[in-house]
């Protein structure tokens, strides 16, 4: 049989486990990523994104997707720190600053007391680009198979 073109065939590569479970655990540290970007807008996708991230940890071990995926843990439980203590923070800080502005007789206390609500004004937007920052920055890497 004589051949009609110059090239040879071959066969087509056929990805390895490794290789497949290497595609797959890079989409679901980028899922993960989108679905904390998400969590800006209904608050709850990050709950999803952080029960993602400990399933895939163990199979991540020793791969680029272990520090994706110990980022997203880190950043999850940090944001969520910081909004506890917000939220614990603040209706305290409201009352005593309401209460600065509301009465002639200025309590001692309310301008202690309304110091988090001042501090929490200065350190929302700090740690809102640090949670960018890290998302951002993940994601970029998850996409150029880089770890993070």
């Amino acid at each position: 049989m004589a051949e009609t073109s110059g090239e040879h065939l071959s066969p087509t590569p056929v990805p390895g486990p490794g290789e497949a479970q290497h595609s797959g655990l890079r989409t679901t540290a980028m899922i993960c990523y989108v679905l904390y970007l998400v969590a800006f807008i209904n608050g709850l996708t990050a709950i999803i994104g952080v029960i993602i991230a400990y399933i895939n940890r163990p199979d991540a071990v020793g791969t680029v997707w272990e520090s994706h995926f110990r980022n997203q843990i880190v950043t999850f439980w940090v944001m969520l720190a910081a909004l506890v203590i917000g939220f614990a923070t603040f209706p305290i800080s409201l009352f005593s600053l309401a209460a600065l502005f509301e009465s002639d007789f200025a309590w001692p206390a309310a301008s202690a007391l309304a110091f988090p609500l001042l501090a929490w004004m200065l350190i929302f937007p700090v740690l809102f680009i640090w949670f960018l920052y890290r998302m951002i920055r993940g994601l970029v890497r998850a996409a150029d198979d880089r770890p993070y």
